[in-house]
């Protein structure tokens, strides 16, 4: 059986995300997506901002859905959740991991 948990807020750091946007088209893709649908660039500020930049909510919480969700679909066909939790917003995460919800 396999179990996986998602973080919350706090779990932020500067340089997440980049080395899957680097190595990944799909996460290339899941991460322009999200700048679309938010309207800024969050890719500028997870990969280069400062801590205090990554601290502002608008920014925290869909960093960390998103390098917790592609993550996941990173690990393809070996990424398959019997059960998953998530603290708070990783609820989220959880949630769209084990397909409950689309990204």
């Amino acid at each position: 059986m396999n179990a996986f948990i998602f973080p919350g807020q706090g779990a932020q750091f500067t340089g997440m995300g980049l080395d899957m946007y680097e190595k990944s088209p799909l996460a290339q893709e899941l991460f322009e997506k999200a700048n679309d649908i938010l309207g800024f660039s969050i890719t500028d500020i997870m990969f280069q901002g400062s801590a205090e930049d990554l601290k502002q909510t608008k920014v925290t919480q869909p960093a960390i859905f998103l390098h917790s969700v592609i993550l996941g679909k990173m690990m393809g066909k070996d990424f398959k959740p019997d059960m998953v939790a998530g603290h708070s917003l990783g609820e989220f995460s959880a949630l769209v991991s084990n397909g409950a919800l689309s990204f």
